[in-house]
């Protein structure tokens, strides 16, 4: 059985309307170990059908066998097979990488054929001291010359074994000297048993085959046959690769290792256009994290005082608008308030009782709101002591005449380098006194000021902008306001029963107790809930208009991609022939973009995490925290980006046709 076969195969290309025949009805033999030189003139159709007998290209009409087999009915990546484990491809303008080496240019082939990098390089290492460029391993094809860059391409066709070695025009870029030392050396490797078939337009360079085929006008006008006696080789050349090819789990790994050093080099050899692609990725990656870090960290501020306002606390008051008119609310006696408080889920109650006051140091007078305070309302209106102390335990039990004043109060009733504390401040019911120095009435009351209080920081004010004192409840109770009734409270809910439910316990005894609903409740955890939803929309919403910065990051790497193939058509084609498959080709440039999103991602997450602790340090009100749970998902984001934009890149490079992408300049 020849070792090809080809029976009246025919190639026609379409330019435009105008059908073109390449190849018109070749029918030959080709014997193994047999060598077969393919002459003609340009346009002659010698190199299409060489791109046909290595697989390169299919024909389109007519049977090309291989062993038997025929190639037309196989896929590319059967045929990638084929080129990989059969044929070494020898060019004439060598076809080498330009940022390997020579061993790693050598090695390529078996590369695809999922060897590891010590056997294939020390195999490399070998064919090029044989090839006589022992000291030349390191050296890129810019250093080399002609006649050594076509010996590495004779050791790239050898690595994987090359029965069938085809060399098109392969002195055709060299001089005399380096033309007939590649002569002897593809007749020294027909003798170890390779099938060479050469093409050449030169009669002397032909003389060397002992057989030759003669096209023109892609027909077959000469074939002096197979030589007389000749005896195909029983085994494979005696030099063929003395490690075997890897498994299925080998080739995977070979083939991701590949892919990333591939892509490395590559975005190496362009370093700017890299960091320009890189840029819009690093944007968007930081403008996520970092708006995603500042509405974290702006959520939890205000939730925590809205929280602590709102969460666990019902507030209650008399009146409830779907009253009938006439009715009047009644208000709350202390009794029932004690009812309340014996309720399962209530935890305590607070009294809201205030009153407007007249308020007099010296010649210092102002209008303030009295305000009953218990142990928790410090806590409740979001207030800390920044001078003196707060309330006591005996504050309370003897009904102390003493107060707290807030700011506002401190300033309208004291100059800013006189001190508050220890001073005695007169209160009185009924309003404002009645100008600066005016006496206040004789039963005015005098109160102690034993601590200044502030705003705790928290966005939430509870004052409206009116100066506020703070008494004792006790106090308040006995000295300003005698009235038992109670207008308004706040019941503190105890967080281990659903608020709903001690929500409707305190609504059904009031009911009870006051014979209809006079009255309303606010549950604040309920609409604490709300509140939370409303923040997480709006940081979803912001998140959102970040991520577009991304987008058009993704976009941009898209574009560059879609170039990187364009420019490096020749390597695909280069690949291709050596035996990558589609998905290797795929692979190569889909991993190429997934590396150059996740090195924008890494710079982005750097500068997003800067940014937090340059405003860290700027301000203490707002701590910004970029997580790492944060940082794992925007890499993990850039990395989901590169896959999504860098499809399209990696399907258009692997759709391309060897001999198409070979032949682009």
């Amino acid at each position: 059985m020849p070792l090809i076969e080809l029976k009246n195969v025919a190639r026609h290309y379409q330019l435009g309307e105008i059908d073109v025949p390449a190849l018109d009805g070749v029918s030959l033999s080709i014997e193994a170990g047999e060598f077969v030189a393919i002459m003609g003139q340009s346009g002659s159709g010698k190199s299409t059908l060489m791109n046909v007998l290595g697989c390169l290209d299919n024909p389109t009409h007519g049977q090309f066998l291989i062993s038997g087999r025929d190639a037309g009915k196989l896929g590319p990546d059967e045929l990638a097979a084929l080129r990989r484990e059969r044929f070494g491809f020898i060019f004439q303008r060598y076809h080498l990488l330009p940022h390997l080496d020579a061993r790693a240019n050598a090695a390529l082939p078996a590369v695809y054929a999922g060897v590891g990098n010590g056997p294939r390089s020390e195999r490399a290492r070998a064919l090029l001291e044989r090839l006589g460029l022992g000291d030349r391993l390191h050296h890129r094809p810019n250093e080399l010359s002609g006649g050594q860059q076509q010996r590495v391409s004779i050791a790239r066709a050898l690595m994987n074994g090359g029965q069938v070695i085809l060399a098109d025009e392969p002195t055709g870029a060299l001089d005399s000297a380096s033309g007939a030392e590649m002569l002897r050396l593809l007749r020294e490797l027909n003798e170890r048993g390779h099938t060479i078939i050469l093409v050449t337009h030169d009669a002397a360079v032909a003389a060397h085959a002992r057989r030759v085929i003669e096209l023109k006008d892609g027909k077959v006008v000469a074939d002096n046959g197979t030589p007389a006696g000749h005896v195909p080789p029983t085994e494979l050349p005696s030099d063929a690769p003395p490690v075997k090819q890897g498994g299925r789990l080998r080739r995977i790994q070979v083939q991701w290792r590949e892919a990333v050093t591939t892509a490395l080099l590559a975005l190496k050899g362009n370093r700017l256009r890299t960091a320009l692609s890189m840029l819009g990725i690093s944007i968007g990656i930081a403008s996520v994290v970092s708006i995603v870090a500042l509405t974290t960290a702006a959520r939890s501020s205000i939730e925590s005082d809205v929280a602590s306002m709102m969460s666990g606390r019902l507030p209650v008051w008399a009146g409830n608008t779907s009253l009938p008119p006439g009715v009047q609310p009644k208000p709350f006696r202390p009794n029932e308030i004690d009812s309340l408080r014996a309720l399962d889920g209530v935890r305590g109650i607070t009294l809201n009782r205030q009153m407007q006051l007249a308020a007099r140091h010296q010649s210092r007078d102002a209008t303030v709101q009295a305000v009953a305070g218990d142990a928790n309302t410090l806590k409740a209106r979001k207030l800390k002591i920044v001078q003196g102390r707060y309330f006591n335990a005996m504050d309370f039990d003897a009904r102390s005449q003493v107060v707290v004043l807030d700011e506002k109060a401190r300033d309208a009733l004291f100059r800013k380098d006189q001190p508050a504390l220890g001073q005695v401040v007169l209160l009185q019911l009924g309003g404002v006194a009645t100008g600066a120095g005016a006496a206040l009435p004789s039963a005015a009351l005098p109160f102690t000021v034993v601590g200044i209080a502030a705003t705790d920081g928290s966005a939430i004010s509870f004052n409206g902008g009116t100066s506020q004192i703070y008494l004792p409840d006790s106090t308040y109770a006995r000295k300003l306001d005698a009235l038992a009734d109670i207008w308004a409270f706040d019941v503190h809910m105890d967080t281990r029963l659903p608020p709903q439910q001690v929500r409707e316990h305190v609504i059904h005894r009031l009911k009870a107790l006051h014979g209809r609903e006079d009255f309303s409740t606010f549950n604040g955890e309920e609409e604490f809930r709300k509140f939370q939803g409303i923040t997480s929309a709006l940081a979803a919403v912001f998140a959102g208009v970040a991520a577009i910065s991304l987008l058009v990051g993704g976009v941009g790497v898209m574009n560059i991609m879609l170039v990187s193939v364009s420019e490096r058509t020749r390597e695909i084609g280069i690949r291709m022939a050596v035996g990558a498959r589609q998905g290797d080709v795929r692979l190569q440039f889909l991993i190429e973009a997934v590396v150059l999103c996740c090195l924008g991602g890494l710079v982005g997450v750097l500068l997003s995490w800067l940014a937090a602790q340059a405003l860290n340090a700027a301000q203490e009100h707002l701590k910004v925290i970029v997580s790492w749970a944060a940082l794992g998902v925007a890499f993990a984001v850039s990395s989901g980006v590169g896959l999504v934009f860098g499809t399209l890149p990696a399907r258009r490079a692997a759709a391309l046709s060897p001999v198409d992408a070979l032949a682009r300049e």
